[in-house]
């Protein structure tokens, strides 16, 4: 007890952090806020369970049920749960254990446990994902990134094709309020573009169909109408804007709205559509749109052929697979990719995501996910790491739980009878 009392704050601190009943109590949460996840993604989507639960802005959760009710008292964000028992694995695992060559495979297993934690929270800030889609005989070379929006403005040319486009990046856009507003100029564009009234979740609406509840501003007839944020399908959540463009002596040239309207199907599906406007300033024609940003790559990808098939009586697809070949400047390599079985090159993963059965004599369509993670690895190498150390452990227990056995059965074993 005398030790104790002589303690700093520093080394009581240490030992708070380092000790088991931080690990126990993290390995709680965690446990309830997964329950808790699982149970509500039936409700709001994995996309809508995954912000909620484990995305670095959630200090604290709140479980509820379908309707809001609370069915849980509120617990800390998973995100920094996991960041709390990084640290006591760090402290308790590896600095304050035990050390020696008996150690040596727990030792191990518990740095692989914390090389496992950091990868996972290395994924969720540097992670990049996106879709490629294409069509069997062709080739692409882009993706779009999920759930990341530019502002796209170029201009064309006599033959009507786009010139490189001027950007307003998704990043500045996101932390645009309806309130706000940002003003944007280009070198090689000889007007400024003023962006307001910035929505994350809307549609265009028509106020001849529907009038404005909210004396939004009306252009041509059509305006911004905010939506709810759908939390089953993430992708059905697009923003729009007004858009105000004006020349260089701040003359007016052109007010127009930026975003999706919603079109349906002959089957009653519902889907959404980037709204493409242009005007004419000088002579040129620019464009403008409000949709997912483009992503490059370093590779181009050739598909030969995408097979599947669908459930019965539906667009859902049941099972599909791509054959390609990916191009990177003068070498080329073929794959074949599906499920658990994907394309892997500098860093990026395709995975095979979708498939579009189109009608018969048309080309078949294949959905890639693309993945762009620098710790995609890390995983398979802590377990690889943390098997290696237990095996070794195991074996050093086993060795001397035997040494031991034959020590003892000597020392109990009588004396021959004369």
């Amino acid at each position: 007890m005398s030790s104790r009392k002589n303690l700093t704050l520093g080394q009581k601190i240490f030992r708070i952090l380092s000790g088991y009943e931080i690990a126990i109590i993290c390995l709680i949460l965690l446990f309830l806020l997964t329950f808790f996840g699982t149970i509500e993604q039936k409700w709001f989507g994995l996309w809508g369970t995954i912000d909620k639960y484990f995305d670095l802005k959630s200090i604290f959760v709140i479980p509820t049920n379908s309707v809001g009710k609370w069915i849980f008292i509120p617990l800390p964000g998973a995100y920094w749960v996991i960041v709390l028992l990084s640290i006591n694995m760090l402290f308790g695992g590896i600095i304050r254990a035990r050390k020696g060559w008996r150690k040596i495979g727990v030792l191990i297993s518990h740095f692989a446990i914390l090389f496992m934690l950091i990868a996972g929270a290395v994924s969720s800030l540097y992670k990049e994902e996106g879709h490629m889609t294409v069509t069997e005989g062709r080739t692409s070379d882009f993706a779009v990134k999920l759930f990341k929006h530019n502002i796209e403005i170029f201009a064309f040319d006599e033959n009507g094709d786009r010139q490189k486009p001027a950007i307003i990046p998704a990043k500045e856009l996101k932390s645009l309020g309806p309130k706000e507003s940002l003003t944007a100029t280009f070198e090689n564009l000889p007007f400024s573009i003023t962006i307001e009234g910035n929505q994350p979740h809307c549609i265009i609406a028509s106020s001849k169909n529907q009038p404005p509840k909210y004396n939004e501003p009306v252009v041509d007839g059509f305006y911004i109408q905010k939506t709810e944020k759908d939390v089953k399908t993430e992708e059905f959540n697009h923003p729009g804007c007004y858009a105000t463009v004006k020349d260089s002596e701040g003359n007016l040239i052109q007010k127009l709205i930026l975003g999706h309207y919603h079109v349906r199907t002959e089957k009653g599906h519902i889907l959404p559509v980037v709204a493409r406007v242009s005007f004419t300033h000088k002579g040129v024609r620019y464009g403008l749109s409000y949709d997912l940003a483009v992503w490059p790559m370093p590779f181009s990808v050739e598909l030969h052929k995408a097979i599947g098939e669908n459930h019965p009586n539906t667009n859902i697809p049941r099972w599909f697979e791509s054959q390609i070949t990916k191009v990177d400047g003068s070498e080329r390599e073929d794959h074949q990719i599906f499920m658990n079985n994907p394309a892997r090159h500098g860093g990026y993963t395709l995975y095979q995501a979708g498939f579009t059965k189109a009608v018969k004599g048309a080309p078949q369509k294949s959905t890639f996910a693309i993945v762009n993670n620098p710790s995609d690895r890390w995983p398979e190498i802590a377990l690889w790491v943390s098997f290696a150390g237990l095996t070794f452990h195991f074996i050093l227990s086993l060795v001397r739980f035997i040494n031991r056995s034959s020590k003892n059965h000597k020392t109990n074993t009588p004396p021959p009878t004369p």
